[in-house]
């Protein structure tokens, strides 16, 4: 259990570096803009999902209604359900640990965990799963809590901070992309980046990201069936 536990924080460095800075940049968009920094905390420790908190709060902010604020961030986080169907062929059986994992299970989680746990012993999965889970959710939820604590000072004294740690978000997808580059994982990564970036340039910047994370999940599935009939 040690071990396991051992592994899953190694694993979980990269995303904790990543998290801090964006959720402390969510903590802090959220008391700038006028929200109870309870409220702001309460989203991460309840809601966990990065992107969607900030298009959430944006649509709290303008006053959107709450039916298409709940069926847009629905849609932004579809996309998780392709990851826990390419995940549980890498698990043990068994409902409780799954769902339990199921909650924490981010796209850098989902990427940490497709590239590290073949190298974790089956019986072991499950577990290191959701240790790799909770170090990122903790994570999130400590770097909310310091920038809506933080946010309204520092905003003033350096305004273009606001602005900057955001961008902690893309360049750890970069990263991220970087060490799943692999011959194992090269085509799921090629048909992502290509789908996103065609539709990208053809102007459709909210469809790009949910069609290339499909696509990409999609490819991983039909590997595996192809891997599968080849045995």
């Amino acid at each position: 259990m040690e071990k396991t536990v051992k592994q899953a924080l190694l694993a979980s460095l990269p995303i904790v570096t990543g998290y801090l800075p964006i959720a402390f940049a969510f903590g802090m968009a959220g008391v700038v803009n006028g929200l109870p920094g309870s409220l702001v905390v309460a989203m991460s420790v309840l809601i966990f999902a990065g992107g969607s908190q900030f298009v959430l709060l944006a649509a709290i902010h303008a006053g959107t209604a709450w039916y298409l604020v709940l069926g847009l961030c629905a849609l932004m986080d579809v996309r998780h359900l392709l990851y826990g169907a390419v995940m549980v062929r890498q698990l043990p059986a068994g409902l409780r640990k799954q769902l339990m994992a199921a909650f924490t299970l981010t796209d850098e989680v989902f990427a940490t965990a497709l590239i590290r746990m073949p190298e974790v012993m089956m019986a072991s999965r499950s577990s290191w799963l959701s240790w790799l889970g909770i170090f990122s959710y903790l994570s999130w939820v400590f770097g909310t809590i310091l920038g809506a604590i933080a946010g309204v000072q520092l905003s003033k004294a350096i305004p273009l901070l606001a602005e900057a740690m955001p961008f902690a978000l893309p360049a750890l997808f970069v990263v991220l992309v970087q060490e799943s580059f692999s011959p194992r994982h090269r085509m799921p990564v090629i048909v992502s980046i290509v789908v996103a970036g065609v539709l990208y340039l053809q102007g459709l910047t909210a469809l790009a990201l949910m069609a290339g994370a499909l696509c990409g999940c999609c490819a991983v599935f039909v590997r595996g069936k192809l891997n599968d009939y080849a045995l």
